[in-house]
Protein backbone atom coordinates (compact mmCIF):
# COMPACT_ATOMS: atom_id res chain seq x y z
CA UNK A 1 0.00 0.00 0.00
CA UNK A 2 1.24 3.13 -0.67
CA UNK A 3 1.41 6.00 1.78
CA UNK A 4 0.18 9.10 1.77
CA UNK A 5 1.76 11.97 3.66
CA UNK A 6 0.52 15.74 4.24
CA UNK A 7 3.78 17.13 4.05
CA UNK A 8 4.57 17.32 0.63
CA UNK A 9 1.27 18.40 -0.75
CA UNK A 10 -0.08 20.16 1.64
CA UNK A 11 1.74 21.64 5.00
CA UNK A 12 3.37 24.35 2.57
CA UNK A 13 1.66 22.79 -0.37
CA UNK A 14 -1.20 25.88 -0.72
CA UNK A 15 1.34 28.86 0.53
CA UNK A 16 4.43 27.69 -1.46
CA UNK A 17 2.64 26.89 -4.52
CA UNK A 18 4.04 23.26 -4.98
CA UNK A 19 3.03 22.21 -8.35
CA UNK A 20 2.92 18.61 -8.56
CA UNK A 21 3.15 15.84 -5.88
CA UNK A 22 4.26 12.81 -8.15
CA UNK A 23 7.53 11.75 -7.84
CA UNK A 24 10.48 12.15 -10.17
CA UNK A 25 13.78 10.24 -10.14
CA UNK A 26 16.53 11.98 -8.82
CA UNK A 27 18.40 14.71 -10.94
CA UNK A 28 20.95 15.46 -8.57
CA UNK A 29 23.94 12.81 -7.55
CA UNK A 30 24.06 11.53 -4.21
CA UNK A 31 25.99 13.58 -2.42
CA UNK A 32 29.53 12.43 -1.44
CA UNK A 33 29.84 14.71 1.88
CA UNK A 34 27.01 15.31 4.59
CA UNK A 35 27.18 19.24 3.34
CA UNK A 36 24.02 19.85 1.36
CA UNK A 37 25.46 20.27 -1.97
CA UNK A 38 23.30 21.26 -4.66
CA UNK A 39 23.09 24.31 -6.71
CA UNK A 40 20.28 26.20 -6.39
CA UNK A 41 18.85 27.51 -9.77
CA UNK A 42 19.54 30.79 -10.92
CA UNK A 43 16.18 32.12 -9.98
CA UNK A 44 16.99 32.30 -6.41
CA UNK A 45 19.72 35.32 -4.95
CA UNK A 46 20.29 32.70 -1.97
CA UNK A 47 20.14 29.32 -1.33
CA UNK A 48 19.89 27.09 2.28
CA UNK A 49 23.41 25.90 3.57
CA UNK A 50 22.99 22.90 5.49
CA UNK A 51 24.13 19.83 7.09
CA UNK A 52 22.09 16.53 6.19
CA UNK A 53 22.58 14.72 8.80
CA UNK A 54 25.34 11.78 9.07
CA UNK A 55 23.78 8.60 9.77
CA UNK A 56 22.79 8.75 6.55
CA UNK A 57 23.69 8.95 2.38
CA UNK A 58 20.70 11.92 1.50
CA UNK A 59 19.60 12.25 -1.98
CA UNK A 60 17.39 14.78 -3.95
CA UNK A 61 14.08 12.18 -4.21
CA UNK A 62 11.64 14.56 -6.00
CA UNK A 63 12.50 18.35 -7.20
CA UNK A 64 10.01 21.16 -9.34
CA UNK A 65 11.67 23.83 -10.89
CA UNK A 66 9.86 26.93 -12.28
CA UNK A 67 8.97 30.76 -12.59
CA UNK A 68 7.71 31.16 -9.47
CA UNK A 69 9.63 28.37 -6.92
CA UNK A 70 12.56 25.84 -6.10
CA UNK A 71 11.36 23.02 -3.81
CA UNK A 72 13.87 20.02 -3.34
CA UNK A 73 13.03 17.12 -1.06
CA UNK A 74 16.06 15.25 0.83
CA UNK A 75 15.62 11.47 1.65
CA UNK A 76 17.81 9.14 2.83
CA UNK A 77 19.79 6.80 0.10
CA UNK A 78 17.83 3.71 0.96
CA UNK A 79 14.46 4.93 1.03
CA UNK A 80 12.07 6.40 -2.19
CA UNK A 81 9.61 9.31 -1.85
CA UNK A 82 6.66 6.53 -1.91
CA UNK A 83 8.52 4.90 1.84
CA UNK A 84 10.18 7.33 2.92
CA UNK A 85 10.65 7.58 7.09
CA UNK A 86 12.56 10.67 6.87
CA UNK A 87 12.71 13.56 4.72
CA UNK A 88 14.15 17.44 4.08
CA UNK A 89 12.06 19.94 2.17
CA UNK A 90 14.59 22.84 1.18
CA UNK A 91 12.14 25.48 -0.58
CA UNK A 92 12.38 28.66 -1.90
CA UNK A 93 9.15 30.71 -3.50
CA UNK A 94 9.71 34.26 -5.34
CA UNK A 95 8.79 37.28 -3.81
CA UNK A 96 5.86 38.37 -6.23
CA UNK A 97 4.42 34.43 -5.68
CA UNK A 98 4.63 35.31 -1.92
CA UNK A 99 2.98 38.01 -2.33
CA UNK A 100 4.19 40.41 0.20
CA UNK A 101 3.36 38.04 3.38
CA UNK A 102 5.21 37.50 6.21
CA UNK A 103 6.57 34.02 7.27
CA UNK A 104 4.10 34.16 10.25
CA UNK A 105 1.02 34.90 7.96
CA UNK A 106 2.83 31.98 5.40
CA UNK A 107 3.18 29.49 8.57
CA UNK A 108 -0.46 30.69 9.75
CA UNK A 109 -1.98 29.68 6.37
CA UNK A 110 -0.30 26.13 6.25
CA UNK A 111 -1.37 25.49 9.83
CA UNK A 112 -5.25 26.15 8.55
CA UNK A 113 -4.76 24.40 5.21
CA UNK A 114 -4.02 21.17 7.41
CA UNK A 115 -6.59 21.02 9.83
CA UNK A 116 -8.75 19.46 7.57
CA UNK A 117 -5.85 16.31 6.35
CA UNK A 118 -4.97 15.60 9.74
CA UNK A 119 -7.36 14.11 12.81
CA UNK A 120 -4.88 15.75 15.62
CA UNK A 121 -2.38 17.88 14.99
CA UNK A 122 -0.20 19.60 17.58
CA UNK A 123 1.93 23.07 16.22
CA UNK A 124 3.91 25.41 18.54
CA UNK A 125 6.28 28.69 17.37
CA UNK A 126 9.33 27.96 18.64
CA UNK A 127 10.86 31.35 17.74
CA UNK A 128 9.73 34.32 15.75
CA UNK A 129 11.24 37.64 14.20
CA UNK A 130 9.57 39.67 11.74
CA UNK A 131 11.67 37.54 8.74
CA UNK A 132 11.35 34.28 10.18
CA UNK A 133 9.80 31.71 12.17
CA UNK A 134 10.42 28.41 14.11
CA UNK A 135 8.17 26.14 14.45
CA UNK A 136 7.43 22.08 15.00
CA UNK A 137 4.39 19.99 14.28
CA UNK A 138 3.34 16.50 15.26
CA UNK A 139 0.42 15.15 13.17
CA UNK A 140 -1.57 12.46 14.30
CA UNK A 141 -3.36 9.57 11.37
CA UNK A 142 -2.59 12.41 8.37
CA UNK A 143 -3.38 11.79 4.57
CA UNK A 144 -6.39 9.90 3.60
CA UNK A 145 -4.65 6.24 2.49
CA UNK A 146 -1.68 5.56 4.60
CA UNK A 147 -2.13 6.53 8.32
CA UNK A 148 1.37 7.65 8.42
CA UNK A 149 2.30 10.06 12.03
CA UNK A 150 4.87 12.53 11.62
CA UNK A 151 7.33 14.90 13.37
CA UNK A 152 8.56 18.14 11.91
CA UNK A 153 10.59 20.70 12.17
CA UNK A 154 10.10 24.13 10.22
CA UNK A 155 11.46 27.38 9.64
CA UNK A 156 10.58 29.93 6.79
CA UNK A 157 12.81 32.95 6.23
CA UNK A 158 12.35 36.09 4.39
CA UNK A 159 15.87 36.36 2.10
CA UNK A 160 17.15 37.87 -1.07
CA UNK A 161 14.43 37.76 -3.85
CA UNK A 162 11.92 35.90 -1.69
CA UNK A 163 10.92 33.25 1.05
CA UNK A 164 13.07 29.92 1.76
CA UNK A 165 11.81 27.43 3.80
CA UNK A 166 13.02 24.23 5.39
CA UNK A 167 11.23 21.61 6.57
CA UNK A 168 12.51 18.17 8.16
CA UNK A 169 9.61 15.29 8.54
CA UNK A 170 10.53 11.48 10.68
CA UNK A 171 7.62 9.28 11.02
CA UNK A 172 6.72 8.94 14.81
CA UNK A 173 7.29 4.82 14.61
CA UNK A 174 11.38 6.13 14.30
CA UNK A 175 11.22 9.08 16.41
CA UNK A 176 13.74 9.16 19.34
CA UNK A 177 15.15 11.82 21.53
CA UNK A 178 18.32 12.08 19.63
CA UNK A 179 17.04 12.06 15.81
CA UNK A 180 14.03 15.12 17.28
CA UNK A 181 17.33 16.89 18.52
CA UNK A 182 18.90 16.50 15.00
CA UNK A 183 16.28 17.45 13.50
CA UNK A 184 15.62 20.42 15.43
CA UNK A 185 19.50 21.26 14.60
CA UNK A 186 19.50 20.76 11.41
CA UNK A 187 16.69 23.47 11.22
CA UNK A 188 18.13 26.00 13.48
CA UNK A 189 21.54 25.99 12.11
CA UNK A 190 20.50 26.05 8.50
CA UNK A 191 22.06 29.50 7.07
CA UNK A 192 20.98 31.69 4.19
CA UNK A 193 24.27 32.06 2.10
CA UNK A 194 24.47 33.90 -1.59
CA UNK A 195 24.05 31.27 -4.32
CA UNK A 196 26.81 31.54 -6.39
Amino acid sequence: MKKTTISICTILGALLLTSACSSNEPTYKTPSTSKSTHQADVLQAQRWNFTLPNQEVWKVGYKVQNDTVNNFIWIPNNQNMGTWKQNITDKFITEAAAKGQSPKNLMDQAQESSKGQCEKINWQTLSESDDQIVYVADTMACGKGGKESQHMVGRIERGQGGVYSLQYFAVQDILTSPLKQTMLDTVQNAKLVANN
